[in-house]
């Protein structure tokens, strides 16, 4: 990629999370093969991504020359992960994932930019996300996009790290 405008980031329609399944399909795989697997496959599967389309929650793809090279889910509530948030104060990232051609050139941080533009827009307060906390180099790519740390939260057996960007006029004073 030559630069940030290269990459479209564009809402999936109806059929696409199939496209999106196989592309975190890919990013699952490659971790599994590092020995530091991710998510279930039933997480991503396209009816569980149709499921949480059908529930609120929007899925875009990053495209280079029109093709879906990276996705993410967006949402603009999480009360599973962030209840103790106040009700349209934030907007949310989940299940972010590229294919492994185009890792580290800024499809990722195109669709967090993507994400923090559109709900700073939408007059949202914060960007947040969650991720696993054992997973330090995963961490460290969020906090080198910007997130700060924000807490541990603890979801039946699982234990997530939640991180947030400050997105109001607020944040930079």
């Amino acid at each position: 990629m030559k630069n940030a405008e290269d990459i479209l980031i564009v809402r999936a329609t109806k059929g696409d999370e199939v496209t999106a399944s196989s592309i975190m399909q890919e990013a699952m795989d490659w971790r599994a093969q590092l020995g530091d697997p991710m998510w279930e496959p039933e997480e991503f599967a396209p009816a569980a991504l149709a499921g949480r389309i059908e529930a609120g929650a929007e899925l875009y793809f990053a495209k280079v020359k029109g093709e879906p090279v990276g996705t993410m889910i967006f949402q603009w509530e999480d009360e599973l992960f962030w209840p103790d948030v106040p009700s349209g104060e934030s907007a949310f990232i989940h299940r972010l994932a590229v294919r492994r051609a185009v890792a580290r050139s800024g499809v990722s941080k195109a669709l967090i930019e993507w994400a923090k533009d559109t709900a700073k827009r939408a007059g949202r307060k914060y960007l947040r996300l969650d991720c696993d906390p054992k997973r330090p180099r995963l961490c460290a790519f969020y906090e080198s996009a910007g997130f700060v740390f924000h807490s541990l939260r603890e979801i039946g057996e699982y234990t997530v790290a939640r991180y947030e960007i400050r997105l109001d006029a607020s944040a930079d004073g």
